[in-house]
């Protein structure tokens, strides 16, 4: 007997903690389990011949809303070629319609809530020759169920996940009740014991794994658990893993910033789902969050320069217009998070959200991932363009290639909102979506959108000064616009090296022709003495103009300096290369 379980994943360095629980959940039926892995960039055919060479007598897809249309179609044609195997699915895109799946794939069944039980159900009956008995769909809970304790650890043969992240389960269920998400329709929480977790972190220590991302809902629900849990990654920090939770900002409390604060920086990253700072809005989602206290947290977690932070917004929440999500992106723009992340609410099947499709007039894509088109406060055009001020969102600013560049653009418009909305709508006027551009054409595009900006800015009497009298500063701002526009260019060229030692010099750096002695005087003396790249003693003059770049800048920092580019050592957060400043005057 042979069960094949198959996972499709949306990336390759995904990958599928379900089939690898289901297996290891199988006990003594192990043996007679295989896991296959696929991801969704590969061709139907790949995937379908792949599985015909292993010839399982049972196969179960394991279904979501990223894969549910490719598996659909894959299952039709594995009853074409295998008429005889029986075929089962089982994950959350299948199991709150089981019945209409059934009859939709022609399945033999569908496993149903927590799958570690009904899988080894499901497998000692194939095994035992009593697959007949089992029923059209297994429950979860109505079969044995494993306890996060019963599970056994999977991740021994470590090599298996080289390049790929390792997911890691310590609680499963979610105690708050938020609309939108599945999780909220059980209320049933399984924390894993302490000493089972440190068990398991010490593998991952000791194995030197890049990252380990929690999949629990809300980490930090019980204090008691996650508090040690951090004490312990603390404690035993290897310099290299990274350990990714999704948190509650605002459950946090000074025992817990006593150990954040003293992490290393990058041994622990957050993502906070803040989804809408509109009070009316996240009263409706039943969602409980104070976003001035997750301000407050946020805020000071960024003062101490450890740990990244990445916070969500959903747009087409319920009672959020394009005035109110304006207002919510502001307010989360203004905590500079390392990563924002601006979704779109996918109204899933079995959701309190579902249910009140008809209340909020939600229109979405019938196909998954169900997708927001339109809501009783928002267009189908409102989120066209939210779309594409995503798009830019992610381009600029969730790149950190940026960062600087767009600080001193942001000073000319009134809202960060206002800069994105303007920029994407400079990308549609020029046609710039769904064309692949390099990274240099990337800087060039923002530079002609920020420069025609900063001009009609001028042209306008306006200025960042705060003076808005027109007459009053016509002169200024005639004398300062060039000015401004070099500012522009010098954060440009700041940003680009800041990321990568380029070899072609982009279009608008500053000529360096001026300070040429000044910088080939301060590289003969590195050479010379190492003082400020130690780690560089052995290079001479010429392996060290070109480890290291220089350039000079006259207007963003306090008075001119030549600043030195070192990229063997790199901030963990940003992924910026290290800066050495040498002032001029």
């Amino acid at each position: 007997m042979k069960i094949l379980l198959v996972a499709i994943n949306a990336k390759y360095i995904h990958s599928n903690p379900a089939v690898f629980s289901l297996k290891a959940c199988a006990g003594e039926y192990e043996s007679c389990v295989d896991v296959a892995e696929y991801t969704i960039n590969q061709q139907p055919s790949y995937i379908l011949h792949e599985i015909y060479k292993k010839h399982p007598d049972v196969i179960a897809f394991s279904c979501y809303i990223w894969n549910r249309s490719l598996i659909a179609g894959i299952i039709s044609d594995l009853h074409k070629i295998m008429p005889d195997t029986d075929l089962w699915a089982g994950g959350p895109e299948v199991s709150y319609d089981a019945a209409d799946v059934i009859e939709e794939w022609k399945l033999r069944g569908v496993m149903c809530g927590c799958g570690e039980g009904s899988f080894y159900h499901l497998v000692s009956a194939y095994v035992n020759g009593t697959s007949v008995n089992l029923p059209a769909v297994l429950d979860g809970n109505c079969t044995h169920r494993f306890y996060l304790d019963d599970i056994p650890f999977w991740y021994q043969n470590i090599d298996d996940f080289e390049h790929r992240i390792i997911y890691y389960e310590s609680s499963r269920g979610c105690p708050f009740s938020c609309s939108y998400c599945l999780s909220s329709i059980d209320k049933t929480m399984d924390f894993r014991s302490l000493e089972r977790v440190y068990s398991d972190l010490d593998f991952f220590i000791q194995h030197n794994v890049v990252q380990v991302k929690f999949v629990d809902r809300t980490f930090n629900c019980k204090k008691e658990h996650a508090l040690p849990i951090l004490q312990y990654i603390a404690e035993h920090d290897n310099g290299i893993t990274n350990f990714h939770f999704e948190i509650a900002a605002d459950l946090l409390d000074e025992d817990y910033f006593i150990i954040l604060e003293k992490l290393r920086p990058g041994a622990v990253q957050f993502e906070i789902g803040v989804q809408s700072t509109h009070p009316e809005t996240i009263s409706e989602i039943n969602r409980k969050m104070d976003f001035h206290k997750v301000a407050g947290v946020v805020r000071r977690i960024s003062s101490w320069n450890n740990i990244h932070i990445h916070l969500d917004l959903i747009a087409g929440l319920p009672y959020e217009d394009i005035e109110t999500f304006h207002k919510s992106f502001d307010d989360v723009y203004s905590l500079a998070p390392e990563q924002l992340q601006l979704g779109f609410l996918k109204v899933l099947k079995g959701s309190s959200m579902e249910a009140r499709t008809a209340v909020y007039e939600l229109v979405y894509t019938s196909l998954p991932p169900y997708e927001v088109l339109s809501t009783k406060w928002l267009s189908y055009e409102d989120v066209c363009h939210l779309k594409q001020i995503e798009e830019v969102l992610e381009i600029y600013y969730n790149s950190g290639q940026f960062r600087n560049t767009l600080q001193y653009l942001c000073r000319f418009f009134n809202t960060p909102y206002d800069m994105y909305d303007g920029l994407a709508s400079w990308y549609e006027e020029y046609e710039l979506f769904g064309v692949q551009s390099s990274r240099i054409k990337k800087y060039d595009i923002l530079m002609e959108y920020a420069e025609a900006w900063i001009r009609h800015d001028i042209q306008s009497g306006k200025s960042d000064s705060g003076k808005n009298d027109f007459l009053e500063t016509l002169e200024i701002n005639h004398k300062s616009l060039e000015q401004k526009i070099l500012i522009l260019k010098e954060y440009l060229t700041y940003d680009l090296y800041l990321r990568e030692h380029m070899k072609n010099r982009p279009s608008f750096a500053p000529s360096l022709e001026r300070w040429k002695d000044n910088i080939c005087y301060i590289m003969h003396r590195e050479s010379q003495d190492h003082s400020m790249f130690p780690e560089l003693s052995g290079y001479n003059y010429r392996e060290l103009t070109k480890a290291l770049h220089v350039e000079v800048f006259q207007y963003i920092f306090e008075q001119p300096s030549i600043m030195i580019f070192s990229y063997d050592r790199r901030d963990p957060l940003t992924n910026n290369g290290t800066v050495t400043q040498i002032k001029l005057y």
